[in-house]
């Protein structure tokens, strides 16, 4: 997966650009996350019968212009969800990166092995920059923010998330042009009530190439 560089990347942080059109997409196939690594009880039992991760495939575009990466998400949703609501929960998305060492992807990390995920939901008005040590452990971080925005049309999430390459605190993934980073994907439908870790996840890490 390619990183482009283009002369201007705020150009791309509205999800229905149309410089986004000249940009290499890569579908990734996703599953729902198992109900054994719920961390409730009560999750664990009232979902043990039912789908978990109703999204399975979301294209992902990427470029960056030496100051600022953003990554595009694009994925089917027969159904519009921006609110708390009965039954159903905003629809959300996350591009996740291992903040160091070899964090687990599954597990969202762990005490010595953090991830940093780049979070948007249907219902925020923005972006947000969490770190996490593990399920259920995501922490907002506010040292380095995210821009996150959402476009939903004739039954299709367009989401753009994006922030710059230098980065204050050890848990933001570092990123340069030239090197290569992991990435991994989410989703969550909230139609279907998905929340917390009841989500649609990229199962393997993906590797991410900046262009110099």
């Amino acid at each position: 997966m390619r990183a482009k560089r283009i002369p201007d990347a705020k150009a791309l942080l509205d999800p229905s650009a149309k410089a986004w059109g000249k940009i290499d997409r890569e579908v990734v196939e996703l599953g729902g996350m198992p109900i054994h690594l719920q961390t409730s009880r009560y999750v664990r039992t009232v979902w043990a019968d039912k789908l978990v991760g109703k999204v399975r495939a979301v294209s992902v575009q990427a470029a960056h212009d030496g100051e600022r990466l953003a990554i595009h998400l694009e994925w089917n949703d027969d159904t519009e969800n921006k609110e708390f609501a009965e039954r159903q929960f905003p629809d959300g998305a996350a591009v996740v990166f291992p903040s160091n060492g070899d964090a687990s992807l599954v597990t969202l990390g762990a005490p010595d092995a953090k991830v940093n995920a780049w979070y948007w939901r249907a219902d925020l008005e923005d972006g947000e920059n969490l770190v996490a040590q593990g399920l259920g452990t995501d922490t907002p971080t506010k040292d380095t923010p995210i821009a996150g925005r959402g476009v939903w049309n004739d039954g299709r999430w367009s989401v753009v998330v994006s922030r710059a390459l230098k980065a204050k605190g050890a848990d933001n993934v570092k990123l340069t042009p030239g090197k290569t980073v992991k990435a991994g994907f989410t989703v969550w439908e909230g139609s279907n009530r998905e929340r917390g870790d009841l989500r649609s996840y990229s199962r393997q890490w993906r590797e991410l190439a900046l262009e110099a």
